[in-house]
């Protein structure tokens, strides 16, 4: 065959295919078409409600130079951003009225479910009974569990953070998140199982896979997304996780519930403490509707929040530690008090309190180091008339503010961009738990944890957890930012959430060594 001939005969061939392939390229072609103005429909939907103006998408994904611009043109009225799940923010003071609202009107879970694919992930809702056994179990056993979450600190810190005396230049997360998983989940079902390899592989393991697989999935179209919800990677690493942690905890439903789902009263110890904390609330032998699968759900649930929450609280601190290095004496000077008195391994809860810089350090590094640039996130699923008079719908996804990002609505905080953990220390005569000066307190101008009915129930625990490890790793390392870098990097800003500048999306890692 000649070369005229063999030409024709691959581009007959070619037609043929193109030929061929062209009805099912025009169909995906029609369907992308499809999804885009309907896509593009229900933007403008979302985008417009009466009387609340729309402030403009930024071209990057960070959203602080909008939020500046729409504070201060809009400072007594809602308007709504555009970000991937476009977002009603409300005036900071309209949160105080809002704060009580029934979980029919207003909620958190219903912000979840959206926000952080509830529906896909499974993990991340709060029902009563997993909340109650925060606020109530473990504030009741606390004290007698401070013992294990000593010993655990120790433990998993000189196994996470290098035993050396030279400079050592650690990923802050990967090092950290191994020390708060394991004292999350020493508090969560005990030793041993909390130091087993699956376990801890699976319980942090989750707690990440859950803020990444949401992260990736914010990316996709709200059209979109129950397509793409089970075909991106990280939903496989989402349920291998939730497989790892079933397994590892249902002989201890099992063993922990009798004859006819009674739960056994003679199961006391630390093993299994989270179940225990459950059942009893969940009430298996009178509730017909209980399933094994709400304790699982419970667990995930508390993976995600009890393991990311702290993490990011701790990561920053120590960012801020080895930023601001003139904090390091005055830090150490109390914890070696505290030191004096007793071994760290004999320290109670009582003692952490007393480390009051260090309760300041820590409440400075999460004012000025926010989860997002917005707070308060909930969902309506009813008419809420705000005092302003507009009104807003259901299905509306609302949030304040974060007040790091909105300095007006703080006034009294002077110079509120500089890192000044003096602030907290010039009136502390208030001993309430959420007076406005401590680290755990839940209040309109400190919105870390929350405010109002659905205020985080574990942070007294949490934030003497934080407050703990940080203690331990300022009496035994020497930290310093990496690279010779004498400046704190800025965090990453990404649509509504706020990232320390570190692996994967940053470079900056923090030089450890033991203390001189």
């Amino acid at each position: 065959m000649d070369t005229v001939s063999r030409y024709n005969c691959i581009m007959q061939k070619l037609n043929s295919i193109i030929s061929q392939l062209l009805p099912a390229w025009s169909a995906v072609i029609l369907f992308l078409l499809v999804i885009y103005l309907v896509q593009k429909r229900e933007n403008k939907h979302r985008l417009s409600l009466p009387g609340i103006p729309v402030v403009p998408r930024p071209k990057s994904d960070d959203f602080r130079a909008v939020l500046d611009e729409a504070n201060a043109k809009y400072p007594d009225q809602p308007y709504m951003v555009p970000f991937r799940d476009p977002t009603v923010i409300i005036p900071a003071y309209c949160i105080e009225e809002l704060k009580n609202l029934p979980d029919s009107k207003l909620s958190t879970n219903g912000s979840m479910y959206d926000r952080f694919a509830i529906r896909w992930a499974g993990s991340g809702w709060v029902d009563k009974e997993l909340a109650h056994s925060i606020k109530y179990d473990l504030v009741n056993e606390v004290d007698s569990l401070f013992s294990t979450i000593q010993e655990e600190i120790q433990h998993s810190a000189t196994q996470s953070l290098p035993l050396s005396d030279v400079w050592t230049s650690v990923p802050p997360q990967e090092a950290l998140v191994q020390v708060v998983g394991a004292v999350i989940g020493r508090m969560m079902i005990g030793a041993p199982l909390s130091r087993d390899k699956k376990w801890l592989s699976a319980s942090i393991g989750h707690a990440i896979a859950v803020v990444t697989y949401a992260g990736w999935l914010r990316q996709i179209p709200a059209i979109l997304r129950p397509v793409f919800a089970y075909l991106l990677p990280q939903k496989r690493v989402v349920d291998e996780s939730k497989r790892a942690i079933r397994e590892s905890i249902s002989p201890i439903i099992q063993k922990q519930l009798s004859g006819h789902g009674q739960t056994s009263e003679k199961t006391s110890s630390e093993q299994g403490r989270l179940v225990r904390w459950l059942l009893k609330r969940y009430k298996p032998g009178e509730n017909p509707l209980f399933s094994p699968a709400l304790v699982f759900r419970d667990h995930y649930s508390l993976c995600f929040a009890a393991i990311h929450g702290p993490t990011f609280l701790l990561v920053q601190a120590i960012i801020d530690l080895a930023s601001y290095p003139q904090y390091i004496a005055p830090l150490r000077e109390e914890i070696d008090r505290e030191l004096a008195k007793a071994p760290f391994e004999k320290w109670t809860r009582e003692t952490i309190s007393r480390l009051t810089f260090t309760d300041a350090f820590c409440k400075e590094s999460a004012r000025m180091n926010p989860q997002g640039v917005i707070a308060w996130l909930r969902k309506t699923h009813k008419p809420i008339t705000l005092s302003t008079g507009h009104v807003i719908p259901p299905n509306t996804l609302i949030a304040a503010t974060n007040p790091m990002y909105n300095p007006s609505a703080t006034p009294w905080i002077e110079d509120p961009n500089k890192f000044y953990p003096e602030r907290w220390m010039e009136d502390r005569s208030n001993p309430h738990q959420d007076a406005n000066y401590m680290f755990r307190s839940a209040t309109i101008d400190s919105l870390i944890f929350g405010y109002g009915k659905h205020a985080c129930p574990g942070r007294p625990f949490g934030v003497a957890v934080v407050k703990d490890m940080l203690a331990y790793i300022v009496s035994r390392w020497d930290v310093r930012l990496s690279g010779g870098r004498v400046k704190r990097p800025d965090n990453i800003h990404m649509d509504f959430m706020v990232m320390p500048p570190i692996s994967p999306l940053g470079n900056l890692e923090i030089e450890f060594r033991l203390r001189k």
